[in-house]
Formats: C-alpha cells, sequence, structure tokens
C-alpha cells in the first residue's frame, strides 16, 4: 500500500487543520451547544466522549476518509478471517478466535475447534483447583498460585486479577516478572510449596526472563517436596508444548494456544489461566464475552460510528496533524492502576515502528510516547507538565460510573477530579499571573464504564486493541511484530558470560562498566 501521507484524504486533512489552527474545544462548545451528545458514541456497553477533542465534525468526517483510503473496513475483514497480516512473521493474529464463536481455519486447522478444547480444559482445571480437587503432593489443597510470564503473558494476566480483585474469591494469585531475583524471593514470601501453583505462561517457553524466574522456581519447589511432586505444582500456558515437556512440564499440565496468538494479545488465551483460577471459569467467560462484542461492533459498525477506528482516528490527528508526542492514560478508579503499563506494551510495542509492512523508511511519525497513572496519584505527580508543561500530551480518562468499594463520599470525590481535570485541561485559566494562568486547549477522550466487572474490562482492553490495529492500518505498519525487542535480548546473551567470568566479545563501553560494576561489587568507589 502506498504512503498514507500521499493520499489526497491525508492532504484534505493536513489543509483542514490549517483552517482550524486557532479553535479552541471551549468555544467549539458554546457554538454548538449540543456537542457533548453528538460527539459521545456507545460501543459494547462503554460510553466514549471525544468532544473535547480539538476536532470538528468536519474533521472526523475527513478521518473517515482516510481511513476508507486505507482500505480499513478490508484490513478488519482479513483480521478476522484469519488471512496472514502478521505479514513479517507470516501468519495470522487471530486473538479475537479466542473469545468468539465463528469458525475459522487458518493454516487447515479449525481455529474455533482448537479455543473450545482448551477453554474446557481450562473449565475443569482452574474448577479442580478451586474447589479444592485438585490437591498438591501432600494432599493440601491449592492457595496460593504464582503466575510467571513477562511482556502480555504477564501484564495481562495481572491487569485483570487486579480489576477484577472485588469478585476473586479463589487462590490467591501473585504475579512476577522481573528477572531480579528479589522479585521472586518477594512474591513466594510467606508461601507454603505444598499449597502452591506454579503457572508458567510462555508463548516459546524460551523466553529468558520467564525461563530463569521458571527454573528457580521449580528448584524452590523441588527442594521443598521432591522433583516428583512438580507434576502436582506446576503448569504451562504456551504455544510450544514441546519445549515446555523439555523443561519438564508434563503434556496433561500443557495449556496451548496457536502460533497464531500474538503475546501481548495473549490474555484471552489459556495464558489467562490464572484469571479463571482467580474469578472462576463463569467471569472469565464474562471477560471474553465483553471483548467479542467489541469486535462485533468492530466488523459490522460503519467507520463514522465505529468506536474503535475513532479513537485511532483521533489519535492519528493527535499525533500527526497536531504534532502531540504524548499520550496519557488516565483511570479513576485504583484497580484500573494497571492498566497504563498494559497498553503502554500494547500500544508502543505493537506501532513503534519506523519502517512500514513493506520494510520502507517511514517519512511519517507514528506511535506517541504513553504513560499514566491511576486516579489523584497523577495529579500530584506529573499534571503540573501536563497543564503547565512547554510540551502538549492528549489524554484519555477512564470513569465508572458505580464504583465498588471505599466509604460513603469516597467515589464521588474521585469521579469530582476525574471531571475537574478534563475540564480543566480544555478551558485553561487566565488570571493576568503567568505563574498561575493554564493554556488549555488539551484534548482529551472520556471513556465511562457503568461498573467494573468482568465484561467491561474486556471490552475496554478489546477496545483498545483495535485502536491499535486501526492505527497500524493507517499508519501503514505491522502492528504484530516486534523485532527491536530482540537487539538487547541479544546482546545480554553475550554479557552473561562474561559476568560469569569466561571471555566474551564485549563493546569496549560495556566492559568499561562491566568493570566499574565490579570495583563497586568488591567495595570500592565504582571509578578507576
Amino acid at each position: 500500500m502506498s504512503s498514507p501521507t500521499s493520499s489526497p484524504a491525508w492532504q484534505d486533512l493536513a489543509a483542514h487543520r490549517d483552517e482550524i489552527a486557532g479553535a479552541r474545544v471551549a468555544d467549539l462548545f458554546v457554538a454548538d451547544p449540543g456537542r457533548g451528545p453528538a460527539l459521545t458514541f456507545a460501543c459494547a456497553g462503554l460510553a466514549v466522549d471525544f468532544s473535547k477533542q480539538r476536532l470538528t465534525n468536519e474533521t472526523l468526517a475527513r478521518l473517515v476518509a482516510l481511513g476508507r483510503s486505507r482500505d480499513l473496513p478490508g484490513a478488519i475483514n482479513r483480521l478476522f478471517t484469519g488471512e496472514r497480516v502478521n505479514t513479517t512473521e507470516d501468519r495470522p493474529a487471530l486473538h479475537t478466535a479466542l473469545r468468539g464463536d465463528e469458525r475459522v481455519v487458518a493454516g487447515g486447522e479449525d481455529v474455533l475447534a482448537h479455543v473450545q478444547r482448551c477453554r474446557e480444559r481450562m473449565r475443569i482445571f482452574s474448577t479442580a483447583v478451586r474447589d479444592g480437587s485438585w490437591k498438591g503432593a501432600t494432599g493440601s489443597p491449592i492457595r496460593h498460585v504464582l503466575s510467571l510470564g513477562i511482556g502480555g503473558s504477564y501484564l495481562g494476566p495481572r491487569l485483570a486479577v487486579e480489576a477484577l480483585a472485588a469478585i476473586a474469591d479463589g487462590p490467591e494469585v501473585r504475579f512476577v516478572a522481573n528477572v531480579d531475583p528479589a522479585a521472586l524471593d518477594d512474591a513466594l514470601a510467606g508461601l507454603d510449596p505444598a499449597a502452591t501453583l506454579v503457572v508458567v505462561a510462555s508463548k516459546t517457553f524460551t523466553t529468558q526472563e520467564t525461563m530463569a524466574n521458571a527454573r528457580a522456581a521449580r528448584r524452590w519447589l523441588a527442594d521443598a517436596l521432591g522433583e516428583a511432586a512438580l507434576a502436582r505444582h506446576m503448569v504451562a500456558a504456551t504455544a510450544s508444548a514441546a519445549e515446555a515437556g523439555r523443561f519438564g512440564i508434563p503434556e496433561c499440565n500443557v495449556f496451548p494456544f496457536g502460533e497464531w496468538v500474538g503475546g501481548r494479545y495473549s490474555v484471552w488465551s489459556s495464558v489467562g489461566l490464572p484469571i479463571a483460577i482467580a474469578v472462576g471459569m463463569p467471569a472469565f467467560e464474562r471477560f471474553l464475552a465483553g471483548a467479542h462484542a467489541v469486535d462485533l461492533e468492530f466488523r459490522s459498525a460503519p467507520l463514522e460510528r465505529n468506536v474503535p477506528f475513532l479513537l485511532a482516528a483521533t489519535a492519528l490527528w493527535n499525533r500527526n496533524f497536531l504534532g502531540i508526542p504524548v499520550h496519557l492514560v488516565l483511570p479513576y478508579a485504583q484497580r484500573l492502576a494497571s492498566l497504563p503499563g498494559y497498553l503502554q506494551q500494547l500500544e508502543m510495542e505493537s506501532n513503534g515502528k519506523r519502517v512500514s509492512a513493506a520494510g520502507e523508511a517511514l517519512a511519517w511519525t507514528t506511535c506517541p510516547a504513553l504513560f499514566g497513572e491511576a486516579g489523584t496519584l497523577g495529579q500530584h505527580a506529573f499534571y503540573q507538565w501536563l497543564h503547565q508543561g512547554t510540551d502538549e500530551a492528549s489524554c484519555d480518562f477512564i470513569v465508572v460510573a458505580r464504583p465498588m468499594g471505599g466509604r460513603e463520599g469516597d467515589p464521588a470525590a474521585l469521579l469530582a477530579n476525574a471531571l475537574a481535570q478534563s475540564e480543566a485541561l480544555m478551558t485553561g485559566r487566565a488570571t493576568g499571573d503567568p505563574h498561575r494562568d493554564c493554556p488549555g486547549n488539551r484534548p482529551s477522550t472520556t471513556i465511562v464504564l457503568e461498573s467494573l466487572e468482568p465484561a467491561s474490562l474486556g471490552a475496554l482492553v478489546a477496545l483498545y486493541e483495535h485502536k491499535t490495529f486501526a492505527l497500524g492500518t493507517l499508519w501503514g505498519v505491522n502492528p504484530f511484530d516486534q523485532f527491536g525487542v530482540e537487539l538487547g535480548k541479544a546482546i545480554a546473551g553475550r554479557i552473561l558470560p562474561a559476568l560469569a567470568g569466561e571471555a566474551s566479545d564485549l563493546h569496549p563501553a560495556t566492559r568499561h562498566l562491566l568493570d566499574t560494576i565490579g570495583r563497586a561489587a568488591r567495595g570500592g568507589t565504582g571509578r578507576a
């Protein structure tokens, strides 16, 4: 596909940007009192309000034209029907099949049948762990689950378990991703090996960080219970049953998913086993159903009312036409505290690319830097920069209409702060005192969940997944590979022998740092 910037639709957007360059969102509300309802769209139980974005109905019409010129409807169809949309790795990206009920055949495999078999095994196993019929080697029921993964196999399950804590009634789930031994030590603190199940989640079962933690967890179990006990205490979620077997996990303890599931899109697969254990398989299936509801809307809704597309389109408008380099995700719900980190990986690993899907250098910018924080915590951290800094940022505010937990009045205070911040970013403040003035006109979207429960969480995550895919299509990049992640890991593989005292071909800068660290470890100053 040709460059998006050379299309008439892109040129029309550039001209339109110049036409409305001086527009302020607050003034657009004055000119159109119905702007709020007109720019709020429903999607699978979510309400998404774009009215505080720095755009008009004409902007949206031209963004829709760009989406059509990039054949986004065709790309959506190819995604769902199992075409090889991951072009650099020559495979489909069928994470949507993990939560649907439509038959899809990819590479001669009946994907739906595979998904249903795995889901039924998850149901049987998670139920057995929860009701105590799955016992450890000593006859003790499982009271704790240690989930080992990294990237999507860590961020997704952790997000869901934390978000659904109000309904969690199964064994406690702890998560470890960092290869720092302290992370595993902290997670194991207070756990009884006889009552602990370890879930190792890795697509390839060769991921350096995950396998280092898995080996350490296996030693912890074996030291306490013996090697023979591991079959009652270790299971795997992977696309490589053979590698899991070589590690020592029997086939009956392997919950497989297909090669067509990318790591950062894997929470819907057996990678979600810790979720099913924590909240029960029926709740996990409601999580899947919420995501599937977004899938249906993404496939069927015209671009004018297609909320995932509109989320992507406004993001492109902010990045490529308004020149905004940073995007913030601001969930005003403590149990969504892990959402910004999850979306960092989803969006920045997917679309943080500098070449097109065809391998050509891009002449346009792609994914902005993304960060965020839950609720009022961020207000006392980076909101000063947000309101008065020299760089602009776009924002997504996420609010829950019926929050759970807390004393009477607390939810109201949280909601008041969310609404106040989105208004303040829009209106700004003019006092005559330059130290107190805020420029305002900062664009934001507000996403409203009726409540934080499995279906709404699934819908929220799927909404961002499809936003990411749509943006990749508009930018002409492949959102399903992540080759940039590999370089540092390859270099780490060369450095490890040097840390063990073995000869290794190292860059002089790295050799210098190793010498410095060595002196510091011996109690020196770290200086030569």
